[in-house]
């Protein structure tokens, strides 16, 4: 009965897991969020399930889909067309994280009456949106090609950042001086992760084309993923920004018109194992959800508002620096503030580091990623419509193609496709 029980379980997960990503396309509302409700559902309201039972296995899908998440992310991203909306993205970045992390420190500070050193971790812990969200939020949204590459790059580097920082934190401590610490422990994390990435990505160019088009080399190529992953930790670098350089590396090789199948074939089976264990740790993320308590009321609404003010302090000092889009049309940069995978980790890593003083984050966390991801359900809604009064200057419909692969290992959308007529 027990197996029944358990099997039955996942099985109505996984339906509801794709109904609400399918869902989502139509009412642009992120399936994050029911996902989470759907495990608040199962936790908290009905006691169906017990929190205790899970709290081991979040940390291990909350990292495995990051590691997913962050090497499709590198794999679909071309160097040439990022590099003109790498500026605006690193700007936007750097307002929008700096400035989230002082307002919400000072909150810390002000109304939770923390010591600034827990209070830089309390902002770097939220300050970061989420790559998570945002780049299968950005498939679903009427926006220009300009406006989603510089969320996406802006996302994803912000993450990296975020765990980077905590990191950098949690181990320099306030023994030593804080600037000098973090950026020793910073340079020697990237500079680690940078190298490896790079080597591990070039030798693995050269070794994917021969096993390719053998059975399970999609399983094979996973290994490596979380090989590099494991060997970057294992060295002191960070595991996350070396598995976004490998991707990177890979996509931006020259190009081996033969791979196109095994590219789609590569896209396709970790565009699916991303969404499983993401839509497991939302879920669970929910079944283990604390709700803020009314002592914790008026910090939330602080913190919050500190968030909203620092994005529109962010986006109005980047805007200029949006290449090919109006005005109007970088509304949109706003919205997109949504947290995420990335802050649930990184709360629950802050707690088992710091213990009971930081024991009112996870819900604190829960409460952040849910209103956010709220925020995102306006942008879209309202960008759709000013897409329907601002079409773009060419004519066409704005798409994310220049995203799309152009590596020896995973092509593009157009190139899978020529291939495909090829053969017919």
């Amino acid at each position: 009965m027990e197996m029944t029980r358990i099997f039955g379980t996942v099985a109505v997960l996984l339906i509801m897991a794709y109904v609400a990503n399918r869902l989502s396309r139509l009412t642009r509302v992120p399936d994050l969020i029911v996902l989470l409700l759907i495990g608040v559902t199962l936790g908290p309201i009905l006691h169906w399930v017990r929190p205790g039972t899970f709290q081991g296995a979040i940390d291990i899908l909350g990292t495995l889909a990051l590691i997913l998440i962050l090497f499709a992310g590198g794999v679909e991203l071309r160097l040439r067309q990022a590099a003109r909306y790498a500026p605006a993205a690193l700007l936007l970045m750097v307002f929008s994280y700096g400035l989230s992390l002082g307002l919400i420190a000072l909150m810390g500070r002000a109304l939770l009456h923390l010591q600034w050193s827990d209070c830089v971790l309390l902002g770097a812990a939220l300050g970061c949106t989420s790559g998570t969200i945002v780049i299968p939020a950005l498939e679903q949204i009427s926006a220009p090609t300009p406006v989603k590459i510089t969320l996406t790059l802006e996302s994803t580097l912000g993450e990296v950042i975020a765990v980077l920082l905590i990191g950098s934190l949690l181990t320099t401590g306030v023994s030593q001086s804080l600037v000098f610490g973090v950026a020793a422990d910073f340079s020697h994390h990237i500079a680690i992760a940078l190298l490896l990435g790079v080597v591990a990505g070039a030798i693995w160019s050269r070794l994917w084309p021969r096993i390719a088009g053998h059975p399970n080399a999609n399983v094979a190529n996973l290994g490596v993923v979380l090989g590099v992953y494991a060997i970057s930790r294992y060295a002191g670098g960070s595991g996350l920004l070396a598995v976004l350089v490998f991707g990177i590396t890979l996509a931006n090789l020259p190009r081996t018109p033969h791979m196109a199948r095994q590219g789609a074939r590569l896209l396709a089976f970790h565009a699916e194992l991303s969404f499983l264990v993401r839509s497991f740790f939302f879920v669970l993320l929910g079944i283990v959800a604390e709700f803020v308590g009314r002592k914790h009321l008026l910090p939330i609404a602080g913190i919050l508002a500190a968030l909203l003010l620092a994005r529109f302090l962010a986006v109005q000092s980047s805007r200029w620096a949006v290449r090919d889009v109006t005005r109007r049309e970088t509304e949109l940069l706003f919205w997109m503030l949504p947290r995420g995978l990335v802050t649930a980790v990184l709360a629950l890593e802050i707690v088992s580091a710091r213990g009971a003083v930081f024991a009112f984050l996870p819900a604190m966390a829960f409460t952040v990623i849910l209103v956010t991801n709220l925020f995102v359900v306006v942008g879209a809604v309202r960008s759709a419509k000013a897409s329907a009064l601002l079409p773009s200057s060419t004519g066409e419909p704005y798409v994310m193609e220049e995203l799309k692969l152009p590596s020896v290992d995973v092509p593009s959308l157009t190139q899978i496709s020529d291939a495909g007529q090829g053969e017919k």
